[in-house]
């Protein structure tokens, strides 16, 4: 109850002149939930980075619909760790388009199962995804992610790694990946993966990096038998699986 009551403080702070709100809540590992926080003035905020990281119990976000981040461009590791999160929804109408870091964002948010709140979400300004949803176990459907605006996108490493019940990523047949450089371990122990044939025109012609993007999807081993996982781009070589 002193935890709470502590908490319970900062509910009428006035943060209005905030620009940095990194680590505020790192390792709040007893933090419930964020509804005190439905009235902070956040919009002049840029940096997000590590804010709610380790925050093991929260399991929504209700109480972040409204804030106003449009002009935050690091989200990195925001929810890091947020292993009993489930629902994202909230976040529906918040204005992401300067952001340009991504990486680690849902990092372990194993229970996470609902990402519809970030569907028309605009990402067009990102360059850094990696992590950003690695070890989202219960992740069965991506297809909510077929709109979004990957272009300016250069790391994609460990995006999905062992999303293990992802089980196609056709919602993502329309990415344009083209500046993408690292493509290294993206779907890597994604057991339940069987489809893939969405990812077929990609142009993936600046990747420079694609080792072990499959290792792993042993659905995609029993459905293709792949006995080699050594493919040719250009004049290189890359191990995929």
């Amino acid at each position: 109850m002193l935890i709470i009551k502590r908490y319970k403080r900062i509910k009428n702070w006035n943060v209005s002149k905030g620009n940095n709100f990194s680590y505020m809540f790192y390792g709040c590992s007893l933090l419930e939930d964020l509804k005190l926080l439905v009235n902070w003035d956040v919009s002049k905020g840029n940096n997000f980075s590590y804010m709610f990281y380790g925050c093991s119990l929260l399991e929504d976000l209700k109480g972040l619909e409204n804030w106003n981040v449009s002009k935050g461009n690091n989200f990195s590791y925001m929810f890091y760790q947020c292993s009993s999160l489930k629902d994202i929804k909230v976040l529906e109408n918040w204005n992401v388009s300067k952001g340009n870091n991504f990486s680690y964002m849902f990092y372990q948010c194993s229970l996470l199962t609902n990402i519809k709140g970030l569907e028309n979400w605009n990402v067009s300004n990102g360059n850094n995804f990696s992590y950003m949803f690695y070890k989202c176990l219960f992740l069965a459907n991506i297809k909510e992610f077929e709109n979004w605006n990957v272009s300016n996108g250069k790391y994609f490493t460990y995006m999905f790694y062992q999303c293990s019940s992802l089980t196609d990523i056709n919602g993502l047949e329309n990415w344009n990946v083209s500046n993408g450089t690292d493509f290294s371990s993206m779907f890597s122990g994604c057991l339940s993966l069987a489809d893939i044939k969405g990812l077929r025109n990609w142009n993936v012609s600046n990747g420079n990096n694609f080792s072990y993007m499959f290792n792993g999807c042993f659905s995609l081993l029993d459905k293709f038998n792949y006995k080699i996982g050594i493919y040719h781009i250009g004049n290189s070589k890359y191990n995929f699986i």
